[in-house]
């Protein structure tokens, strides 16, 4: 008897399901309103229609999915307003970080937050956008956790989710705009180093303040 392998759990495959459908969401492959069918997501990830249940009520918490009818459900909207009130969340999270760390912020921490961007050159090309995305995410979770509030970084893992789906939403807007991006990122870090906390916190506004606009006509063009 094979002793190295282990039965994989219905909770694996629940954890599973909910990872491949929240991706799709976040980047749009599942649009809001699109309806959803258990027995058919069950198909298309290969695995019975328990673990797809159990992952559609996990991201019907998370704000992602929610009801349709009795028994189906539906991809949640992404709205103006969500994006209005992720950003008004992100200001007060990631200003109280850039705040904790004008008065308590060690060198170490400093640059290592400076660091996040400095292997990208413009252009930033196609093949590491992934990555890029993936920079940026984590950039703005440790100007987050700087500001060392557990509250604040458990309410940002919250909303995490949003943003990205946010991110997708503005990746499809002006071909310049990504590399707008690394200079505003890098206008933000360069003042960390340089220990102007009060022109990072200027910058952080200016970025954050930027892309809620731009999410927002993106949305309204898709719309239009």
């Amino acid at each position: 008897m094979i002793t190295t392998l282990a039965p994989i759990e219905s909770a694996s495959l629940s954890e599973l399901a909910l990872e491949a459908i929240r991706a799709a969401i976040v980047s749009g492959e599942l649009p809001g309103g699109q309806p959803l069918r258990d027995h058919q997501l069950a198909e298309s990830l290969g695995v019975s229609r328990t673990p797809v249940r159990e992952a559609l009520h996990r991201l019907q918490s998370e704000g992602l999915v929610e009801p349709r009818g009795r028994t189906g459900w539906a991809v949640s909207p992404f709205t103006e307003r969500d994006v209005q009130e992720i950003f008004h969340l992100r200001r007060l999270f990631e200003g109280a970080g850039v705040d904790e760390l004008s008065r308590s912020g060690t060198a170490d921490q400093i640059e290592s937050i400076a660091g996040f961007f400095s292997s990208f050159q413009h252009p930033i090309s196609q093949a590491r956008l992934t990555e890029y995305f993936q920079r940026d995410d984590e950039f703005h979770k440790s100007i987050a956790a700087a500001s060392g509030n557990g509250r604040i970084m458990a309410f940002y893992a919250v909303i995490s989710v949003h943003i990205n789906r946010g991110r997708y939403v503005l990746s499809g807007a002006r071909s310049d705009r990504l590399e707008a991006t690394l200079d505003e990122h890098r206008r933000i870090t360069n003042a960390l180093l340089a220990r102007d906390f009060a022109e990072a916190r200027s910058a952080l506004e200016d970025h954050l303040c930027t892309g809620e606009a731009l999410m927002i006509a993106q949305l309204r063009q898709k719309h239009d």
